[in-house]
C-alpha cells in the first residue's frame, strides 16, 4: 500500500479516531449539528473589548488532539519554495481544455484535499467547528494562558474556514462563498459569548489588537493559495510560536509572500491588511520584519531600493485540483512495492510536479530545511511528514455527533 501522505487517503473519523472520543467526559455531550442563522451587522474595525486578555486566573489546557488527526489525514504541506514562477501546466493527452491549477505559486505552500473528503468525515469536520464553538462560550477564554487564548482563536478561525469551503466545494475561489448574502470574510457565523463574529473580526478585532508580534499573521488560513501555508495539525499553546515562526519563513521565502519585480518589490496582500496594527510606517516596518524570516540570498533582494507595491493575490481555493471536480480521465501512480492506485489525471499532473519540485531542492540544499521534511519515494508519489509533534493537553475537544 502506498503510505497514507503519499496517497492522500482519507478515512473517516469514526474509524480513525474513536479511541480518542472515548476520553471526553469532561465535555458536555449536547447534540449541535447545524450552524446557527446569525444575524449581520455593519462590520467594524474597532477592537472587541470583552475578548481583550486578562490577568491570567485560569489553567485550562486545551487538548486538540481529534483537529490534529482531522488536519494530518487532509492537509499536504508542500515544502519550500523553489522561487520558481510555474508555467502554465500541459494540456492533457486528447484534451484542449486545461484543468487543475495553472497557478505560478501552484507547489507552494500547502494543500487540503477536499476533493477526497467522505460524507462521514465532512459531517465530522462540521461536528467538530460546532463543538469548538461551544467550548469557546464554556471556557473563561480571556483569563486563559494567552498562548491558549491565541492557539485557540487560530484553530477556530481555520476549522470555520475549511468548513465553510467544504460546505461549497467545488469552489474556484473561497472569496466568493457567501452567507446570508454576505461574503464568507464579513458573514458572522461565529458566536462566542453572545458576540457575533466574523473570520475578519478574529483577525482584526480580537488578535491583530492584542498580540504585538507580527507573526500572528501567520496563523490564519485564508482557503487559499495566496494564503500563509495551514499545517497539517493543530495549534496548541506550546506550539504556536515555534509554528508561527516556521510559517512566517516559508511564506517570506516564497514567491507570494515576497519577490523582487523589475521595477517594485512585491509583497502579499495579507500584509496590507495588517499594516495598520503592526507595520505604520509600511516599507520600513515591513522591510524589517521580511528580514527577520528571509535566507540570506533573499534578503539582498529585500534591501533593494525599490518602492514596495501589494501583489497579485491567487484567490483560486488551496486544493489538489484546482476547484473543479476531477475529470473522467485517470492515471496510477506506484509505490516502492509495486502497488498501483488510479487518481485523477489532475491530482497525477500535481504529484508529478512536486516530483520534479523536490529534484529541485534537493539540488539547492533546501529539501531538509525547515520543519517539512519530503520523503525519499517515487516521484509519482511524493510523501510529506513534519517534524512536529504537538503536545497533549488536558481539557478534550471532541465533535458531539458522528462518531
Amino acid at each position: 500500500m502506498l503510505s497514507r501522505k503519499a496517497l492522500l487517503s482519507v478515512c473517516t473519523f469514526a474509524a480513525a479516531l474513536g479511541l480518542a472520543v472515548s476520553a471526553t467526559a469532561q465535555t458536555s455531550q449536547a447534540q449541535m449539528t447545524t450552524v446557527p442563522n446569525l444575524s449581520v451587522s455593519p462590520q467594524s474595525s474597532a477592537p472587541i473589548a470583552q475578548f481583550v486578555p486578562q490577568q491570567q486566573t485560569r489553567n485550562t489546557k486545551l487538548d486538540y488532539t481529534i483537529l490534529n488527526d482531522a488536519l494530518n489525514y487532509s492537509v499536504l504541506p508542500l515544502g519550500q519554495s523553489t522561487r520558481r514562477h510555474m508555467s502554465r501546466p500541459d494540456i492533457n493527452t486528447g484534451s484542449r481544455i486545461r484543468k487543475g491549477h495553472q497557478s505560478p505559486y501552484r507547489l507552494e505552500g500547502s494543500r487540503i484535499s477536499f476533493s477526497l473528503l467522505n460524507d462521514e468525515y465532512k459531517q465530522g469536520l462540521h461536528d467538530y467547528r460546532i463543538d469548538l464553538e461551544r467550548i469557546g462560550n464554556e471556557i473563561d477564554l480571556v483569563r486563559m494562558n494567552r498562548s491558549e487564548q491565541l492557539a485557540f482563536w487560530f484553530n477556530l478561525h481555520n476549522i470555520v474556514m475549511i468548513d465553510q469551503i467544504v460546505q461549497n466545494y467545488p469552489v474556484k475561489r473561497p472569496s466568493s462563498i457567501k452567507v446570508n448574502g454576505i461574503k464568507l470574510d464579513d458573514a458572522k457565523i461565529v458566536n462566542i459569548k453572545g458576540q457575533a463574529l466574523s473570520l475578519r473580526d478574529i483577525r482584526e478585532r480580537i488578535v491583530y489588537p492584542n498580540w504585538k508580534n507580527p507573526n500572528v499573521i501567520y496563523g490564519f488560513f485564508r482557503g487559499d493559495i495566496g494564503s500563509p501555508a495551514l499545517q497539517d495539525f493543530a495549534f496548541t499553546s506550546q506550539n504556536v510560536g515555534a509554528t508561527l515562526a516556521t510559517i512566517g519563513n516559508e511564506f517570506v521565502n516564497a514567491l507570494r509572500g515576497f519577490n523582487e519585480g523589475s521595477k517594485t518589490r512585491n509583497v502579499s496582500r495579507v500584509y496590507d491588511e495588517a499594516k495598520a496594527f503592526y507595520f505604520p510606517n509600511f516599507e520600513s516596518d515591513l522591510e524589517k520584519h521580511l528580514l527577520r524570516h528571509a535566507r540570506e540570498e533573499i534578503q539582498a533582494e529585500i534591501r533593494v531600493n525599490k518602492p514596495m507595491k501589494i501583489d497579485r493575490y491567487d484567490e483560486i481555493v488551496a486544493d489538489l485540483v484546482g476547484g473543479s471536480r476531477p475529470s473522467i480521465a485517470t492515471a496510477y501512480v506506484t509505490d516502492r512495492e509495486g502497488n498501483q492506485q488510479e487518481i485523477s489525471i489532475e491530482l497525477a499532473n500535481t504529484l508529478r510536479e512536486l516530483g520534479n519540485k523536490r529534484q529541485v531542492l534537493k539540488k539547492r540544499d533546501l529539501l531538509l530545511r525547515g520543519t517539512v521534511i519530503i520523503e525519499d519515494v517515487d516521484t509519482s508519489t511524493p510523501a510529506y511528514d513534519p517534524n512536529v509533534d504537538p503536545e497533549s493537553s488536558t481539557f478534550k475537544v471532541p465533535p458531539t455527533s458522528g462518531l
